[in-house]
């Protein structure tokens, strides 16, 4: 067994899993810095000038410079022991982007200088936080290049203030799983026809305005609305100012699905951003999967977000 894999061993014995974590003596591994290790040799080297020169000066300079490090071990300490972290629940993201980790921060006292990092491969660059007294919510940052249900895996959390020449560790595995979406690319989607939205475009072909929208009623006219939806005919025949109100009739029927020409990932890409698309427009769009999954049209963030679930959990094309 080779030093990477003895390391790795030793970091998952070290590491706590649970939704909730206290800092503290059994958790927090503290160790001289680099700088420290300059340190305290400079410490050594000056009394031993001292003791072979007989000087006191370099003697008594050495004894200052033991008792800051001696210090600065405990403040080291002190910046993470008590420190009470939480998982908070996540929010759904898409593949190939930095996803964002939620984590509640609960602390009693201002702890400066703390660093986060993500200890699996590829994983963004570590976070610098100050953490302040009360609670606390961090966003870290979090990669994934894969759709489906992931843990974020190992957490470094470390420090060296208040001087820099102790470093302070704990690892930490937050249980809390996140979903991750497809990665989101524009393209074509299949469109599925529906026989409730022929027949309401039959019925309703007299009350069309532009195509695409059907009258529903008369409401007063405001101005800031222009002259273009006021009912002349209502006006003529002395019913005041009135104007008509329109709805589009397409996008209470819309079901989408994956192009099938076209690559199994690619095709759930396009239809991630046709979802977000609608959802955006604020059209009530409806999904059907080819493993025989169909949501119904409906609009809202809700809705997307369980479309958006239901295509990460779909199986994984198997490599050839």
């Amino acid at each position: 067994m080779g030093f990477a894999e003895w390391w790795q061993g030793l970091q998952r014995r070290l590491s706590r899993t649970t939704p909730q974590l206290v800092l503290g003596h059994r958790n927090l591994y503290i160790l001289p810095s680099s700088f420290g290790g300059l340190w305290l040799l400079s410490c050594i080297v000056l009394y031993l000038i001292g003791i072979n020169g007989g000087s006191n000066s370099p003697v008594l300079l050495a004894f200052l410079m033991a008792g800051l490090l001696l210090i600065s071990l405990f403040l080291t300490h002190f910046n993470l022991q008590g420190l009470k972290l939480e998982v908070l629940p996540q929010r759904l993201g898409f593949a190939d982007q930095d996803q964002v980790y939620a984590i509640k921060t609960i602390s009693k006292t201002w702890r400066p200088s703390i660093k986060w990092r993500w200890l699996q491969p590829g994983a963004p660059e570590q976070q610098l936080q100050h953490i302040r007294p009360g609670h606390q919510r961090l966003e870290l940052r979090w990669h994934t290049h894969q759709r489906g249900l992931h843990l974020p895996g190992r957490l470094l959390i470390h420090t060296t203030a208040p001087l820099g020449l102790f470093r302070c560790w704990c690892y930490w595995e937050p249980p809390e799983p996140i979903w991750v979406a497809p990665a989101r690319q524009r393209g074509p989607v299949q469109l599925f026809a529906s026989d409730n939205n022929k027949a309401a475009q039959l019925n309703s072909a007299t009350n069309k305005r532009s195509g695409s929208e059907l009258f529903e009623e008369l409401r007063p006219w405001r101005p800031e609305e222009g002259l273009q939806r006021v009912d002349w005919k209502a006006r003529a025949r002395g019913r005041g100012w009135v104007a008509k109100r329109f709805s589009d009739i397409g996008s209470s029927e819309l079901w989408i699905g994956p192009a099938q020409q076209l690559p199994f990932e690619i095709a759930l890409e396009h239809l991630c951003d046709r979802l977000c698309q609608e959802t955006a427009a604020g059209n009530a769009v409806g999904l059907r999967l080819p493993n025989n999954t169909q949501l119904p049209p409906a609009n809202g963030h809700q809705h997307l977000e369980h479309c958006l679930r239901a295509l990460a959990q779909l199986p994984l094309p198997r490599c050839p």
